[in-house]
Formats: structure tokens, sequence, C-alpha cells
């Protein structure tokens, strides 16, 4: 009989195996680490890590897809159950993504780090664009109904994703709840005019 799930110690070698590659991370490039000084950061052996993964690249995927799962959960949670969306009517502290990026600080600060000299920005941005397409449609007035919907999209979406970004790099400078408040608050925001300076 095949087991569903793999066993606690499957499990706890493949997290300490993570921790070792994101601890190694936070002092090198991905490209410069070794899978001897990986094996014996987590204390154990060569044989130990080809029983789960043929290359380190294989290690990290496995990291950023399980990652990901946690992003899209903590994305999707403020509108389980609705059809629509009306952002003057949803709270702020409904939106618990940031706190999704606060609570795993390190993973993102780690491979957003140009010196790890990975792409990960890149495969991040792909993946919110990605699920912000799939979840969502724009629905224009008749008064906007000139709006290519689709601009609009990437419009918002790399709006919200350059959003993020910033304020990873900028070290968390807000709190989760106060980013929740001002996207809600940016969302509903209309600029028909703007000043000049």
């Amino acid at each position: 009989m095949a087991v569903p799930y793999p066993d606690r110690r499957v499990r706890k070698t493949k997290e300490i195996l993570k921790s070792s590659l994101l601890a190694l991370m936070r002092e090198k490039s991905f490209h410069q680490i070794s899978i001897t000084e990986l094996v014996n950061h987590a204390d154990c052996t060569r044989g130990t890590f080809y029983a789960h993964y043929e290359q380190r690249e294989d290690l990290l995927d496995e990291m950023i897809e399980e990652m990901f799962e946690r992003m899209t959960e903590a994305y999707r949670k403020p509108y389980v159950g609705l059809s629509v969306v009306d952002f003057n009517e949803l709270p702020g502290s409904s939106i618990v993504l940031f706190d999704h990026f606060i609570e795993n600080r390190i993973f993102y600060t780690t491979l957003l780090d140009p010196r790890t000299n990975y792409n990960f920005r890149e495969t991040l941005t792909r993946r919110m664009e990605k699920l912000f397409r799939e979840e969502f449609d724009f629905i224009v007035t008749e008064r906007d109904a000139h709006i290519d919907t689709r601009l609009f999209s990437t419009y918002r979406i790399h709006g919200i994703i350059g959003l993020i970004l910033e304020w990873i790099d900028s070290g968390f400078e807000h709190s989760a709840a106060y980013m929740g408040q001002q996207l809600v608050e940016i969302l509903k925001f209309n600029t028909p005019r703007i000043f000049v300076k």
C-alpha cells in the first residue's frame, strides 16, 4: 500500500536540508554552494541528499514551490467564498498577504538579495502576475469603456507587485497591517487629475 504522505523522518530531513540551504544562501551565491557543503551544514550524508533530490536546484525549487503555495493561500484569504470583491467594503485587516511576507521574511530577503545570484525576483513576479490574472477579472464602467482591460490589469498587477517588492527591499519599513490598509485605499483611489511639479 502506498504511503500518501512522507513519514515524519523524511519531512524532518527535508526541512533540515532546506533550512541549511537557506542559511548558506545568506552567506554566498547559490551557485557557490556545493552539495558537500550543504550536507555538512545539515549534518547528513550525500546519500541522504540523493535519496530525496537529484541536484541542488531540485531542493531550491521545492522550497520555492512550497512557499508559493503558502503565499497563494494568504493571497486568497480575503475573498474565499466571494464572487465579487468590493474594495469599499473590504477591511484592510483582511489582507493577510503582507503577514505572509513578514512571517517568511528571512526566506524572501535572502532569495531577493542580488548576492544570492538567483533570479528569484523574476520568478516571484511571474508567479504573482499569473495568480492575479487567473483569480480576477477587472470590470470597467460604461464611463471607462474605452479602457483596454488587459492593459489595465497589467497596470494594476505590476503596481501591486512593485509595492510588495519595494516594501520587502525597504526592510519591511511599515507593518503588515499598515500595508494591507494602504493597498485597499490605493485600489479604491481614482486620479482624474494630477498636479505638475
